[in-house]
């Protein structure tokens, strides 16, 4: 695919503590930028809502090409994998259609589990927030899928836990369609969004993944990240420097982060994009697009699947397949967000 020279654009910076509604203007959401920060204080729980425009910060820039589209049901390992749902008489299954067995984590079998709801993290000597949700029947003997969920820089850890408006449920609409099969958590980006400046926010996953693996029963070979805006580049970021760690990714309305020059690890990849977003572009969106169509082996044709206006790359490596949706809307979550991520995840 051809690429373009980048557009600049603007994103709003609305960023308080989580729940606190707090609004920061003119914050930064280029690559790289935001200075180091301790976190906000975990609020009462009430998120902040936002709107759909945004200004007030730099995008990262990118480029793209002609219109890439893509899937919610794609590729290798079809789209008919176990849905998670509870399976007769305990925990719900693992696995899917990919055919490898789930892998316990080291928290497997634990007596004692962190308990759900908002919890902090030190990370290299800082304060780190973010909301665990576990299944209302968590079984300590069961590996669950884990789905990280990254805010755009409008929003905050609880705007994604909580499901509000533009949202079609928390996570995106994920906890839904996953019927108590995984474990979700929600990160929350310091000060100047998830700028990953001085390697913060990469190191702030890390940190997670490692706690949670060891605290909790988590399918070490099933964990996933999705987010919207910022908190699609940032799902970005952690696709392109983690992929030995993650097993997909599901960007909506993402651009291509600096730090996909670090690693060419395949990773399979799900995104979306409205076609009049102006605050990051089709195009834009696009450049990233092309990253994963390249490192997993993807040609550039494609077929048309549900849901209307996503398509399937052809010829991806096994295991890594390729999807992209573009849908009538401006700077907002895919409005299928929820039932084509879980049905791309779950295959898996």
């Amino acid at each position: 695919m051809t690429s373009r020279a980048a557009p600049a654009f603007l994103l709003l910076g609305c960023l308080g503590s989580l729940g606190s509604g707090a609004c920061r203007s003119g914050e930064s959401a280029a690559d790289g930028a935001g200075g180091q920060g301790t976190g906000a204080t975990v609020g009462d729980g009430s998120g902040t809502t936002g709107g759909t425009s945004n200004s007030g910060g730099t995008g990262e820039p990118a480029s793209g090409g002609s219109d890439g589209s893509g899937s919610a049901s794609t590729g290798s390992g079809g789209q008919d994998a176990e849905t998670g749902g509870a399976a007769s008489g305990g925990a719900p299954s693992a696995g899917g259609t990919g055919g490898e067995a789930p892998e316990s984590s080291p928290g497997c079998g634990s007596e004692a589990p962190p308990a759900a709801g908002p919890r902090t993290i030190d990370i290299e000597g800082t304060e780190r927030e973010y909301i665990l949700t576990l299944p209302s029947d968590y079984d300590p003997d069961h590996p669950y899928r884990l789905i990280f969920g990254f805010h755009g820089a409008q929003y905050d850890a609880e705007w994604v836990a909580g499901g509000e408006e533009p949202l079609t449920g928390p996570y995106f609409g994920l906890e839904e369609e996953a019927m108590g099969s995984a474990i979700f958590v929600a990160g929350q980006a310091l000060p100047g969004s998830w700028s990953n400046s001085d390697g913060r926010d990469l190191a702030y996953v890390q940190g997670m993944l490692e706690f949670l693996k060891a605290e909790l029963c988590i399918d070490e070979r099933r964990v996933f990240a999705t987010g919207f805006s910022m908190g699609g580049i940032m799902t970005a970021r952690v696709g392109c420097v983690l992929g030995d760690a993650f097993r997909a990714i599901a960007p909506m309305s993402p651009s291509r982060p600096s730090e996909c020059d670090e690693g060419t690890t395949p990773v399979a990849y799900w995104s979306s994009h409205g076609t009049s977003d102006t605050s990051i572009t089709p195009e834009q969106g696009e450049i990233l697009l092309d990253e994963f169509l390249e490192r997993n082996g993807c040609a550039e044709t494609s077929v048309a699947v549900s849901p209307e206006g996503c398509v399937s790359y052809d010829g991806c490596s096994e295991g890594h397949p390729v999807s992209r949706c573009l849908f009538d809307g401006a700077h907002v979550p895919a409005p299928f967000a929820g039932t084509a991520i879980w049905a791309f995840f779950s295959q898996f």
